[in-house]
């Protein structure tokens, strides 16, 4: 018997080891897919609640429409869903995930099948905040994909990426982005903190618009640190007095190196910033808690 959550799909809870995907699924060939979540945590007072759930899915369907997905079911289906699936796994935190994607109905790059939509949820590895090595990436990130979306094609190129990074004693690889200054991570925003300013690569690089690196801009607003989206050359990485790279997933995670060079970390706003997320996500401050989509009813 398998110790696996059960999983939503197409409208309904299933075991998990009977949410199989054919052979000649069209996502599985030509990467067809996208997908979404975000983590969930368990509040000081034992209830558990997914962060900015509403975000994700509404990114979601931004990029089912990038490829002309036709979903079944809407923004509050896909909601509740999610609850559902987060109360049946029986955990107290982990990550929740939304995933669309073209099924085996016909094979071919034209094939016009059906979108299937399934939700799942499982505890991530690795610990949360551990300090980074990483390098730039061998290879650019340019402008020619649709950087809104979250298409799980596009993720070949952060794969090899990653494995490159690996292979070369690393932790992460960073992408340049056309202009040659830094876009993001394999599957994070970078943040660098200069002469006491948080700084981010702005929206019109080629980088996702991630929910977390939209929370850390209001937390550092909320806290009085001034934030600025502008490019970031990798010479002023080499250069901050903190780097570190946020996703949903992985939270805040300090580099205390860059291509060989070290950096401190994490350095105090680093620090700052972390206690503050950890803080909203736990339902610790009542100004963000509208972020907090709580399983089994309202907060």
């Amino acid at each position: 018997m398998s110790d696996r959550p059960p999983v939503w799909v197409d409208g309904a809870m299933v075991p998990a080891e009977a949410a199989t995907v054919g052979l000649q699924a069209h996502s599985l060939h030509y990467g067809t897919a996208v997908f979404d979540g975000g983590r969930f945590y368990r509040a000081d007072d034992g209830r558990v609640a997914v962060f900015r759930l509403a975000d994700h899915v509404r990114r979601l369907l931004v990029s089912a429409r990038s490829l002309y997905m036709e979903l079944a079911h809407d923004e509050d289906a896909l909601i509740e869903a999610s609850l559902a699936v987060v109360a049946a796994s029986g955990r107290g935190e982990g990550y929740v995930r939304q995933l669309a994607f073209y099924g085996d109905e016909a094979i071919g790059i034209g094939a016009s099948n059906p979108t299937r939509v399934a939700i799942a949820a499982w505890t991530p590895r690795g610990a949360l905040g551990q300090p980074l090595r990483v390098r730039i990436a061998g290879f650019g990130h340019g402008g020619g994909w649709l950087p809104c979306a979250k298409h799980a094609g596009f993720y070949g190129r952060s794969f090899l990426a990653l494995r490159e990074a690996r292979a070369t004693g690393c932790d992460d690889a960073l992408f340049l982005g056309p202009d040659g200054t830094l876009a993001e991570a394999t599957g994070s925003t970078i943040f660098a903190v200069i002469d006491g300013r948080l700084v981010t690569p702005p929206l019109s690089m080629p980088i996702l618009p991630g929910i977390t690196r939209d929370t850390l801009l209001r937390l550092a607003e909320d806290a009085g640190i001034e934030a600025r989206e502008e490019p970031l050359p990798r010479h002023r990485a080499l250069t901050a007095d903190e780097l570190f790279l946020a996703n949903s997933a992985a939270e805040i995670r300090p580099v205390i190196a860059l291509d060989g060079h070290p950096i401190a970390g994490p350095g105090p706003i680093t620090r700052a910033l972390s206690e503050r997320y950890r803080d909203v996500v736990r339902g610790r401050d009542p100004r963000r808690r509208g972020w907090l989509a709580w399983v089994g009813g309202e907060g």
